[in-house]
């Protein structure tokens, strides 16, 4: 999740704040009106704030943690269907690392025996 977290904080800054240097790392073009970008820039900097709390406290947080694998997993769906219409080489590259975080975040919950009936209770923190 500690991953997810700083890959998702990553792309959040190069959205909000290098736009055309990161679009043209990917080889994708800048939407003219890009305030759907941005605000996939601020989704993304809320998506790493909450992975940052499973990272810290996996037993607690396992209901985020089981929430980001499917999300990784429909993640690499959606990516790849764009790739296949016909869609630049990134977005499948995107799809691909979006279904292994997927299948890490369910492989290691799994590990640690992650609960989502009975989560870690809070001992007043």
């Amino acid at each position: 999740m500690a991953c997810g977290a700083v890959y998702d904080l990553g792309f959040a800054v190069a959205i909000l704040l290098f736009t055309a240097p990161a679009a043209g790392f990917l080889g994708l073009a800048v939407p003219v009106d890009a305030v759907y970008l941005k605000l996939n820039g601020i989704l993304l900097l809320l998506l790493a704030g909450l992975y940052a709390l499973p990272a810290a406290a996996p037993r607690r947080y396992a209901g985020v943690v089981a929430v980001a694998a499917a999300g990784r997993t429909l993640g690499f769906v959606f990516f790849a269907g764009i790739w296949a219409a016909g869609a630049a080489p990134a977005f499948l590259v995107l799809g691909v690392v979006d279904l292994i975080f997927g299948a890490v975040h369910a492989v290691l919950l799994r590990r640690a025996g992650g609960s989502l009936t009975q989560p870690e209770q809070n001992k007043g923190s």
